[in-house]
């Protein structure tokens, strides 16, 4: 070997030995602290990890996690340390990044903050110096979080504000779950801004949670405002639906739907132990049910209708009130628009200044009912009650009837009856009963139909005094077909086959009507009158004990007037009056009445015919008197004729028949002559 191969051959052996050694001497066990670093560990980890040196020291850390129970994640950082503290080996992340995934939609949440802790081998972390979730359409922030993997739920360790579309959130605290999405706000929880249909929004509550379907849970005592409406309860939920929204509120549920325009301040209010209401697109309210509970009533009330509406409304109203089990509404256009009440309505109606006396709360009560409203929202335009519908007004009036129909536009209503339930109508003036009442209240008008029965107060019948002259202190009946009461005009008109009484005072004809007002009576079509009056006392006898005897008269005609004030009563058209033996027909016959209730006179013109069936004698004339002072009856004609039963036979201008006496006088005048027929004894 060369000398100079040697040379070369040292020098190798030189340099592997040289490098062994440096290899030997930089060795250190796995985790050992370096004796330095060329890129040091960010002082605030240090700081983090108690000042001590890292015993483990990672770039750009990521942990992945992915089970089945617990759904998979990952968790990345810029920089990492790791140490032991109290027995635990914790790892220290900066600028940290976690992701969640769930489901096979791959539904994601990434977490992001400045810093983070693990505890290695739990798979338990927290964040903190400022967080923020984005995800499930909702992005929320905090001081810090912690994560559990066991229940998959990032909880804030303070205050929280969230963000969801245009909704702002904030909360003394906040928890999302990674695995359903539901965001929980905890604690004083507010949120206000936009819903989806662009109306503002604001919910308070001390507990609220948003799930990931877009429904809504506030608990503790709830408050939701929006431009349209306030909602009050225990607990509000909102659920989504196609093309709109759902509103659920529980225990001890106030709902007031703000007014429009120049709408009174409230323009309805709900409560109950439940009420539900929907929504439409752009949030406005389009359907509402409220439940009492079980042991309670729902309420609903209106504001006021006023004849200054400029929204079609008709008429006024005073407030209202619906009580029931249970009631259900739909609104057009935000306003309310019809009320359906399936089982035990109690309704009122606060009294207008300047209704009738006695009037007042009008309260109305029925099984059933459904009320449609016009497009003010107050004002009704059609309501039908069903199944014991009992109305009041007040002190003043009552009504009962198995069936009621109103009308608002034409400001009627009609009550119907059943076969053997008739509708009852009663006040101060008296009480009517029929199949059907109906009333109008443009007209102050009341029609009865059908087996009507009614009765009047003393003093507010025919005239406010005696019915045919009879004593205005007692009561007044009738029986009809039909029976129209004009309140305005003071105006009463019964039709088929009319009957009507007071007393011993009977009527009977096809059509009466009776003017309060002008205190006056006509009846028409086959009239029959029965009336009792006192009999005339003779001069210088007093009364028998116990009053003046009386004796009914009847009287019968096409036509029969009787006007109170004159004490005038006129019979037209084969007009018959009988008083005891005697009888009086004519085309017409005036009955003059005392005050006293006796009969001052009686005047028959036309073809006058009068009968004394106890002397049994028969005159004919053109006109006849009958006072019942003197008990006699003049008869006039041209000539006037007298016969009796026994064939005798006279005439003259002037005939007087003596009552209870067999006696003729016989009167003449240049025009008549007179003539008298004697028929012999036994001829």
């Amino acid at each position: 070997m060369t000398r100079f191969r040697r040379i070369a051959r040292s020098a190798i052996l030189a340099l592997v030995a040289g490098f062994t050694l440096l290899v030997v001497l930089s060795y250190r066990k796995p985790g050992a602290r370096t004796e330095g670093a060329r890129d040091p560990v960010a002082d605030t980890l240090l700081k983090e990890s108690g000042g001590k040196r890292d015993t483990m020291r990672f770039r750009d850390f990521q942990y992945d996690e992915t089970r089945a129970s617990e759904g998979r994640y990952r968790v990345r950082a810029t920089e990492a340390v790791k140490f032991e503290e109290k027995g635990e080996k914790l790892f220290r992340l900066k600028d940290v990044v976690f992701e969640s995934r769930e489901g096979t939609g791959e539904r994601a949440i990434s977490v992001r903050a400045p810093r983070a802790e693990m505890i290695e081998g739990s798979r338990a972390f927290r964040i903190f110096d400022g967080v923020r979730i984005e995800g499930e359409e909702t992005s929320l922030s905090a001081a810090s979080f912690r994560y559990d993997p066991a229940l998959r739920v990032l909880a804030s360790e303070g205050p929280v504000a969230a963000l969801r579309g245009a909704l702002v959130a904030r909360a003394a605290s906040g928890k999302l779950g990674v695995r359903d999405g539901n965001l929980l706000l905890d604690g004083d929880a507010h949120l206000s801004g936009r819903a989806e249909g662009g109306r503002a929004v604001d919910l308070a509550a001390p507990h609220v949670v948003v799930s990931r379907d877009g429904r809504l849970d506030a608990t503790g005592g709830a408050v939701l405002k929006t431009d349209r409406f306030i909602l009050r309860s225990e607990r509000v939920s909102r659920i989504a639906e196609a093309g709109g929204s759902r509103l659920r509120a529980t225990t001890d549920a106030f709902l007031l739907v703000l007014p429009q325009g120049n709408e009174p301040p409230a323009a309805l209010t709900a409560r109950g132990d439940a009420l539900e209401m929907r929504l439409d697109a752009s949030g406005l309210p389009a359907g509402l049910e409220a439940d009492g509970g079980a042991s309670g009533l729902a309420r609903l009330d209106l504001a006021p209708a006023g004849a200054s509406d400029t929204s079609g409304g008709a008429g006024t109203s005073g407030a209202r009130r619906a009580r029931a089990p249970h009631f259900s509404g739909r609104f057009e256009n935000g306003r309310f628009r019809e009320l359906t009440v399936p089982d035990r309505l109690d309704a009122a109606e606060s009294g207008r200044a300047g209704g009738p006396a006695g009037s007042g709360l009008r309260a109305i009560t029925a099984g059933f009912a459904r009320v449609l409203f016009l497009p003010d929202g107050r004002s009704i335009e059609t309501a039908t009650f069903e199944n014991g519908v009992e109305l009041t007004d007040g002190k003043r009036a009552a009504l009962k009837a198995p069936h009621g129909t109103l009308r608002g536009r034409d400001e009627t209503a009609v009550f119907s009856g059943e076969p053997d339930v008739p509708a009852r109508y009663r006040d101060e003036r008296g009480a009517i009963a029929a199949r059907t009442l109906s009333w109008n209240a443009r007209e102050e008008r009341l029609d009865a139909a059908g087996a009507v029965k009614a009765s009047y107060a003393p003093g507010a019948g025919p005239g406010r005094g005696g019915f045919l002259g009879g004593d205005g202190r007692s009561p007044f009946f009738s029986e009809s077909d039909t029976l129209k009461l004009l309140s305005r005009t003071s105006t009463l008109v019964l039709t088929g086959s009319v009957r009507a009484w007071q007393n011993e005072n009977v009527l009977r004809c096809g059509t009466l009507e009776l003017d309060d007002a002008a205190k006056t009576m006509r009846a028409e079509q086959k009239v029959q009158a029965f009336f009792r009056r006192e009999t005339t006392p003779v001069k210088g006898t007093r009364p028998p004990p116990g009053g003046r005897p009386s004796e009914t008269v009847n009287a019968a005609g096409d036509v029969l007037i009787h006007r109170e004030e004159e004490r005038f009563v006129r019979l037209e058209g084969h007009a018959t009056m009988t008083s005891g033996v005697f009888t009086m027909s004519s085309d017409v016959t005036d009955i003059r009445l005392a005050a006293d209730r006796t009969i001052e006179y009686t005047e028959a013109r036309g073809a006058v015919v009068v009968e004394d069936r106890a002397q049994r004698r028969r005159g004919e004339g053109t006109k006849a008197i009958w006072r019942p002072q003197t008990e006699a009856v003049t008869l006039e004609g041209a000539p006037a004729t007298a016969l009796d039963g026994k064939g005798n036979r006279s005439t003259g201008a002037v005939l007087t028949f003596r009552q209870k006496s067999s006696q003729v006088d016989v009167e003449t005048d240049g025009s008549v002559p007179t003539e008298t027929i004697l028929k012999p004894e036994g001829s």
